[in-house]
């Protein structure tokens, strides 16, 4: 893994700048300063652009030759389509007919193909294997491969790069490649640094897996942070979260709203509800950060102007 995860930095800074890692002074308090990790300016407003990069550099000859397929709620479908126009390479990503419209047509503008399924997480994937076995396609999984898993840790390398010492980091869990890059990265090189997972209540897979020592299947319910829901973590991401995170914790949507809320008004920042997970654990008070500085990691900002006047007006 750790050729890997040096591979996936070389390949990356040819395409990525580091995102910024920006103080937030109405959230820091005496004990511990916060900062926020703005992965809501790549490219395509959300981190999905380290993991779609890498998967497809890993294999460009093949991925030239016969195209990639992937299966995405929409953040993964816009880096895939970005990272394909970049790299010319034919790109088509499954999305169910209830993925954001938003989404869905953004995907599209970038050149990526959508291909539409019916609405469940089976029937995304029952698409996406079939396009795969049909064509031979190289299939970038959003969150469950080495390859995404390397992407993700170079997130982590960049922290490491950006604060000196131990600190706490808050990440938005979906399927888990996110987190669990973070914490490869911290717990190999800086130990004392502590990772904390964060989900919607509405969507708790992870923390229930971690809670019964196995993975489990939910069933999803609605959430304002579509882009954090998962029926199951992944089989990789599982593995690495159960041995490596220090905690997950739960919040509401309501919380979820009002960390949307804040940070447009307080910080003058544009973060879907997913991205701002990290903020909305920490206004609620559920991080136990043992002191240490904060990072709350804003993993994307593909929100809908509309969708943003409803929270900020208090409708959502």
């Amino acid at each position: 893994m750790i050729e890997q995860i040096q591979d996936a930095a070389g390949r990356l800074a040819d395409y990525l700048e580091p995102t910024p890692l920006v103080p937030s002074h109405v959230l820091s308090r005496p004990e511990s300063a916060v900062h926020l990790k703005l992965e809501s300016m790549q490219p395509t407003g959300a981190f999905k652009v380290r993991p779609a990069l890498n998967g497809m550099l890993c294999h460009l000859d093949q991925a030239r030759q016969k195209g990639v397929v992937t299966s995405s709620s929409g953040n993964f479908a816009q880096a895939v389509a970005w990272a394909a126009k970049t790299l010319g390479v034919d790109a088509q990503i499954v999305m169910m007919h209830s993925a954001s419209a938003f989404k869905r047509e953004r995907t599209r503008a970038l050149g990526g193909t959508v291909v539409l399924c019916g609405d469940t997480f089976q029937d995304r994937w029952d698409t996406t294997f079939r396009i795969q076995r049909e064509s031979g396609r190289v299939l970038l999984h959003p969150y469950d491969s080495a390859e995404t898993i390397a992407g993700d840790v170079t997130i982590g390398l960049e922290l490491l790069d950006q604060i000196e010492q131990d600190f706490c980091v808050a990440v938005p869990i979906s399927g888990g490649g996110l987190i669990s890059g973070i914490a490869t990265a911290l717990k190999a090189r800086r130990p004392g640094c502590r990772v904390i997972g964060v989900q919607p209540a509405a969507n708790g897979s992870m923390a229930l897996s971690l809670q019964r020592g196995e993975r489990v299947t939910v069933s999803p319910r609605p959430s304002l942070a579509d882009a954090l829901v998962v029926a199951s973590p992944g089989e990789r991401t599982f593995a690495i979260s159960r041995d490596l995170l220090d905690a997950v914790v739960l919040v509401e949507e309501s919380e979820l709203a009002e960390s949307v809320r804040f940070l447009a008004s307080e910080q003058k920042i544009v973060a879907e509800p997913g991205g701002a997970a990290g903020v909305a654990a920490l206004l609620a008070g559920k991080l136990d950060t043992r002191g240490l500085p904060i990072v709350c990691v804003i993993s994307g900002g593909n929100l809908l102007p509309a969708t943003l006047a409803e929270i900020l007006n208090g409708v959502r």
